[in-house]
């Protein structure tokens, strides 16, 4: 058996909401370099790359990791895919989510709804509801999944000067 930890240990492995700021993420993947995918990213448990500070117990998980997002109104996530499951849990405000390369389905979701995507499958999200957006996304591992991006988003990057030959996936971009 273990020690009992004492208080002072406990709060090591505590992340309050109040101080969430100090969590957030400096990552930015590169569909937020359109205005409608901006968010902020709170890395919460897992994903030690992208915290800011000293590494602490919340940062070493390996089995899975929780990420915070906070998006306005008409904003979202880009439809994207990656080779890991992922799920989606609201915490606040109504959310469209859609699954396919060009977002042939969708859900309407509210606070505590949650989905489960599958591997490889293409899915998005916005926030249509006039309250600001909180989502929790669990992902399995210890970071971030590699991500792999529709055709028409990469396009649309490129278009405005972006270099997408690091994330563009010949052949995967187009998994649905």
């Amino acid at each position: 058996m273990g020690k009992t930890p004492n208080v002072s240990d406990i709060e090591n492995y505590v992340c309050r909401f109040e101080n969430i700021k100090e969590r957030e993420s400096p990552y930015r993947p590169i569909d937020m370099m359109l205005e409608r995918f901006e968010r902020k990213r709170y890395a919460v448990l897992g994903r030690p790359a992208e915290q800011k500070g000293e590494a602490t117990p919340l940062d070493n998980v390996d089995a899975f990791n929780i990420t915070y997002l906070k998006v306005e109104p008409g904003r979202g996530l880009a439809t994207h895919g990656h080779p890991t499951p992922e799920a989606f849990i609201v915490m606040q405000g109504t959310w469209r989510i859609t699954m396919g390369l060009n977002s042939e389905q969708e859900t309407i979701m509210y606070p505590f709804d949650i989905i489960s995507v599958p591997p490889n499958e293409m899915h998005g999200a916005e926030v249509i509801g006039e309250e600001t957006g909180w989502m929790m996304t669990i992902n399995a591992g210890h970071g971030g999944a590699k991500l792999f991006w529709p055709p028409n988003l990469l396009e649309e990057l490129r278009a405005k000067g972006a270099n997408v030959s690091d994330v563009e996936i010949p052949g995967e971009s187009l998994k649905s």
